[in-house]
């Protein structure tokens, strides 16, 4: 019989996708989580407002088994799925360029109090209250860092965006019950830098990587490795 090479099952990984994007946008990560023997899950949002954005995302948790509770990572617009989050259910939470809004606030106004960056300038207005991003601009938007034949592999599976959930307060911040790990990505045009530092003095630890947006994408191997070392820890700190 083989023995496992942890103590105890990895915890499972949740994964969430941020506005304009799908579950895509995870395989890479996904794959490599798989591949070092951690169940994941990601979550599909475009559900139409941030409440259903959470139930789908607390669906696809729920189908996670593993060692304790599960390691969830929201990239972007996720941050905020992943806030809402019970707490009962999640081990440890992490931020990847992510918003980290407090219960009352909005992710629309989180960015409208910050620095600008190039995504409103890049965001162009459909029906039925939903944006897309201009395809001439979403590469160097999103991944700045990488080659002109991935961007445009990651680019062709952006979706549009209803807009309504950024515009709904958080009920509630599971980041005040449970450890979290904020990574700032400082080469960043959506989610300023300045934005990720303040949001990473409610985290219970940060990190900084000189990455674009799609650090899923430009950083993955970190992105791997930070999400197996969680999901393999033997124990997770207590938040602060």
């Amino acid at each position: 019989m083989t023995r496992s090479p942890y103590p105890v099952p990895p915890r499972g990984v949740l994964l969430v996708h941020g506005a304009w994007h799908t579950g895509h946008a995870w395989d890479g990560v996904a794959a490599g989580l798989r591949a070092r023997g951690v169940t994941v899950a990601v979550a599909e949002l475009h559900r139409g407002s941030l409440a259903a954005d959470k139930a789908a995302a607390e669906t696809a948790l729920d189908q996670l088994s593993g060692g304790g509770p599960a390691v969830a990572c929201g990239h972007s617009y996720g941050g905020a799925v992943i806030t809402g989050l019970p707490p009962h259910k999640v081990g440890h939470l992490v931020y990847l360029a992510a918003m980290m809004p407090d219960r009352g606030e909005t992710a629309l106004g989180l960015l409208a109090g910050a620095p600008p960056t190039d995504l409103r300038s890049s965001m162009i207005a459909g029906p039925a209250g939903t944006t897309t991003i201009d395809p001439e601009a979403a590469g160097r938007l999103f991944h700045a860092q990488l080659d002109t034949g991935e961007r445009a592999r990651y680019t062709a599976r952006l979706v549009p965006q209803t807009m309504a959930p950024g515009h709904q307060p958080t009920t509630d911040a599971a980041w005040h019950h449970r450890p979290s790990t904020y990574v700032v990505c400082t080469e960043d045009r959506v989610v300023h830098p300045d934005l990720q530092r303040r949001f990473a003095t409610r985290a219970t630890r940060a990190v900084t990587w000189h990455s674009d947006h799609g650090a899923f994408a430009s950083h993955e191997d970190e992105t791997i490795d930070l999400l197996h070392s969680l999901a393999t820890a033997s124990h997770l700190a207590p938040a602060r």
